[in-house]
């Protein structure tokens, strides 16, 4: 499988994507703060041009919408709960990073970190987020199908998915994944806003790994959202 390059010839995700990617688009950068950590993500400034943009390049319009470009409220609740991942010297790993908040505040506190997404451009915009935060040394970035993940990936003690769950049909692919991705007694955390389908995929995850569950409320009054945060412990063998 030909690693896809960038329009510079770089693979994505690589060094020098902070610069690539101000090169190739007009960004907004917002400051987040979680806990003591200070970080900054890019936002493009003309969201609706690129959407366009991408959907115009694929035939019949028919193209992955960039879900990652937006910070989703399943994301700030995972970046919560990562200030709590900050101890250890094990690669945590990132499913389906977008921006990478969760992994880069991970990441903030000393954590080695691999943000993982299948999408190009969503692959050099984590780059360059953790470029523009001062975290290149401690974060690395991998392409990541998941029917087809590299060989050289490892394996992880702890693994973080935040709105990964939006597509049913993987959710067993998903499940197969985190069991080849998840040391003995590795844990996988997946957030993900309140949505019926979604309870499928721990029915499915439930014959493989220990679930336990959290709640959270984001907002007041009738724009509050509800984020669950679970924990998916893979079963020791007997």
């Amino acid at each position: 499988m030909s690693t896809p390059l960038t329009p510079e010839g770089a693979a994505p995700g690589s060094p020098g994507a902070l610069e690539r990617v101000s090169d190739r688009f007009e960004l907004k950068w917002n400051e987040v703060l979680v806990g003591a950590s200070r970080l900054w993500l890019p936002e493009l400034a003309e969201p609706t041009a690129y959407i366009e943009q991408r959907m115009a390049i694929m035939p019949d319009g028919k193209a992955d919408l960039p879900y990652w470009t937006k910070l989703w409220p399943a994301a700030m609740v995972m970046a919560q709960f990562a200030l709590r991942l900050t101890k250890g010297k094990d690669p945590l790993l990132e499913l389906g990073s977008g921006l990478g908040l969760p992994g880069l505040v991970a990441a903030a506190g000393g954590r080695p970190v691999v943000l993982s997404d299948l999408d190009p451009d969503a692959l050099e915009f984590a780059r360059a987020a953790a470029e523009k935060s001062g975290l290149g040394d401690l974060v690395s970035v991998r392409r990541l199908d998941w029917e087809d993940p590299p060989e050289d990936l490892g394996s992880f003690g702890t693994v973080l998915g935040a709105e990964v769950l939006y597509h049913p049909p993987l959710y067993p692919r998903l499940v197969e994944l985190l069991g080849e991705l998840l040391t003995p007694g590795g844990t996988a955390f997946i957030s993900h806003e309140a949505r019926p389908f979604a309870i499928s995929f721990f029915d499915l995850a439930g014959a493989r790994f220990s679930v336990r569950r959290t709640t959270s409320r984001l907002g007041k009054g009738e724009d509050a959202t509800t984020v669950y945060l679970y924990a998916l412990t893979a079963r020791q063998a007997a």
